[in-house]
């Protein structure tokens, strides 16, 4: 999937407008959930989704989508990552 194909998908979906984010190499994000169904688009590196019984690894053009209330862990790849997100 690319960029484009991303925002086109989350707007017939009824999410909110994508938004653009960049995180440095390595960067953790510890134990959380979130409220709301999440979808992201990597762009460039990769991304790591650890959950309690698996671990997904996304690279671009890879979707993941998280669902409310699932506890996960994020990580950024050696080479950092981008990504194009949106909540609904």
């Amino acid at each position: 999937m690319n960029e484009a194909e991303f925002r086109t998908y989350a707007a017939a979906e009824k999410y909110d407008a994508p938004e653009v984010r960049t995180q440095p190499p390595g960067k953790f994000f510890d134990t959380h959930a979130h409220e709301r169904d999440l979808i992201v688009l990597i762009t460039e590196g990769q991304f790591t989704v650890a959950y309690p019984d698996h671990t997904d690894v996304f690279g671009p053009g890879d979707m993941c989508y998280v669902a409310p209330g699932v506890e996960h862990t994020d990580e950024a790849g050696p080479d950092g990552a981008s990504y194009v997100l949106a909540w609904r």
